[in-house]
């Protein structure tokens, strides 16, 4: 089974089918809800990380809730999408990268599963894990989406590095310069600790970026959410066939 984990402007997977909805309970918080059903007559499980609604903010998604409802749904991979500024110029609205690496910039979140406030989703021989982090997203997951990109004549940046912000608020002008001479190349409030939990559970993991706008200082326009969700509108249809066909890829490869 595949986990899908969505970000702003997508809330649903259209050719979904055998749709059933299951709320499952985590030790981190509330129950957390799960769209099951088949896509391309693959089996997945569907999450959308901001609620159906987009009512949750990036600072108070309970990640780890998230991770642990796919792990105990029984995904064995999981594909996310980030909505992403652009700290390349060169990437306009409408760019896709595939990321590759991640630096943190959030504060107070809870990012591990091992921590001792619960029992973690897996068992471990012993109380302090250290989790090695080279290659935060998956190799073959990863090789998978960039396969159904050249598959479709979709054009993916290959690698990109993540920058992750607390929000709600963006970044100011200052930060995205600082970023940018650390490496960072797009940046999102969403990606961190997510990609960490899910390395965490021994998920595979990959996350495919969008380019809603320049980010603070790159382009000549201010940040605004109204232009963030029409770049989404446009390019949504071109997310959920390359979504789609990386599963399909992943699943041949995988034989």
């Amino acid at each position: 089974m595949f986990g899908l984990i969505t970000g702003s402007g997508l809330y649903d997977i259209p050719g979904l089918v055998d749709r059933e909805a299951e709320e499952i309970q985590t030790p981190y918080g509330p129950p957390v809800r799960l769209t099951k059903g088949r896509l391309a007559g693959l089996e997945i499980c569907f999450l959308p990380r901001h609620g159906s609604d987009h009512s949750v903010p990036p600072h108070a998604i309970d990640y780890r809730a998230n991770i642990a409802a796919l792990h105990h749904a029984g995904a064995q991979a999981v594909l996310a999408t980030a909505v992403v500024g652009s700290i390349e110029p060169a990437w306009g609205e409408g760019t896709m990268a595939l990321l590759s690496d991640v630096i943190n910039f959030t504060s107070g979140r809870a990012e591990t599963f091992f921590d001792g406030s619960a029992p973690p989703p897996i068992p471990v021989a012993s109380p302090v894990v250290h989790t090695d982090m080279s290659d935060p997203y998956h190799p073959a997951l990863r090789q998978a989406v960039l396969t159904a990109a050249g598959e479709l004549g979709i054009h993916v940046e290959p690698e990109a590095v993540y920058c992750c912000t607390n929000g709600p608020r963006f970044e100011t002008k200052a930060e995205i310069v600082m970023m940018g001479r650390l490496g960072g190349q797009v940046v999102g409030m969403t990606g961190y600790p997510e990609v960490a939990l899910a390395v965490e559970v021994g998920l595979p993991y990959a996350s495919l970026a969008l380019v809603s706008n320049h980010a603070a200082g790159v382009g000549p326009a201010t940040v605004s959410v109204d232009s963030i969700i029409e770049a989404l509108e446009r390019r949504a249809p071109v997310m959920y066939s390359l979504m789609t066909r990386t599963l399909e890829v992943y699943e041949r490869e995988r034989g």
